[in-house]
């Protein structure tokens, strides 16, 4: 993973880079201890250019499901990594739509009932943008951003009843691809994807959460791209995306890194190869000692 990543910012030098939650194994049972050894192990990871923003949204593996947030957990993840709940952060004219997507649950929780009133601000900030009616007297105190439909980043998936509809070269394996998703565990709910479309309309998706890859089309107008885990610990064949945005266009491009398996073949031919030609070389030496000793012996004996 920090290879393939070094290699991504040696090659590409790319202008922000988005890590779309789960950047911990279990944040959410972490002592100070063991979340500042994380912390560390993490910047030295993905350590990147001064002049590389590095843009990371919290999964339910930073700070727990719904039911294992607390507000301690959450402002221990947003105090490292400058985050908020809930942000648009315009690059160059693109609005990146930035949300905690385990704070969805609609259930009122003071988390929750937070979140959902700053997307309501920003949807209304964002829609007054667009409309150019910012001397309206609705929208005369509203932020401005970009005129533009922004692209959603989140950790979970928006709603959709299992992974069957997804296309793409890394869905999930045919036997799980027909398993039903549970609300508010593997997808945001329904009414929750409802009111992300309805607020802000986003020209594209972002999500992880799955570890597998999907491409699916909310309503046919909204596209939703799952990204697949990054790590071999969770898929044979992990991959990133790279991405270039204008305010009206984008163009993806899918960045596989090599097959566990493939490696693990190559480590295990090259040991066998290494053995082989050193028992070469040792029978060789033998034979030639033998040799040796045979021409001294003769040589004695006259």
């Amino acid at each position: 993973m920090e290879r393939a990543f070094q290699t991504s910012m040696w090659l590409l030098n790319p202008e922000v880079v988005f890590i779309l939650g789960d950047v911990f194994d279990e944040g959410k049972w972490s002592t100070s201890q063991d979340w500042e050894d994380d912390v560390r192990r993490f910047k030295r990871i993905f350590r990147h250019p001064v002049d590389t923003k590095l843009v990371v949204l919290v999964g339910n593996h930073d700070i727990g499901f719904h039911h294992e947030m607390t507000k301690q957990k959450l402002e221990r993840f947003e105090q490292v990594f400058n985050v908020t709940s809930a942000r648009i952060l315009t690059i160059k004219g693109v609005n990146f739509l930035l949300v905690n997507s385990v704070a969805l649950h609609g259930d009122h929780c003071p988390i929750c009932q937070h979140v959902e009133e700053e997307l309501q601000k920003l949807s209304h900030a964002l829609n007054c943008s667009i409309q150019g009616a910012q001397h309206n007297g609705q929208c005369k105190n509203a932020p401005r951003f970009s005129p533009a439909a922004p692209v959603l980043l989140q950790h979970y998936p928006l709603y959709r009843v299992s992974d069957a509809m997804c296309t793409g070269v890394d869905t999930a394996p045919l036997d799980e691809q027909y398993l039903l998703f549970q609300e508010r565990y593997d997808v945001i709910s329904k009414n929750a994807s409802k009111k992300l479309l309805w607020w802000f309309k986003p020209r594209l998706i972002l999500s992880g959460h799955t570890h597998n890859g999907c491409e699916v089309l909310h309503e046919n107008l909204y596209p939703e791209i799952s990204v697949p885990s990054f790590s071999w610990r969770n898929r044979n064949n992990p991959s990133f995306i790279l991405g270039t945005f204008s305010q009206s266009e984008f163009q993806l491009s899918k960045c596989f890194l090599p097959e566990e398996r493939t490696v693990l073949v190559v480590y295990c031919s090259s040991c066998l190869i290494i053995a082989l030609i050193t028992l070469i070389h040792l029978k060789m030496f033998r034979n030639s000692l033998q040799f040796t000793n045979n021409l001294i012996g003769k040589h004695k004996t006259l």
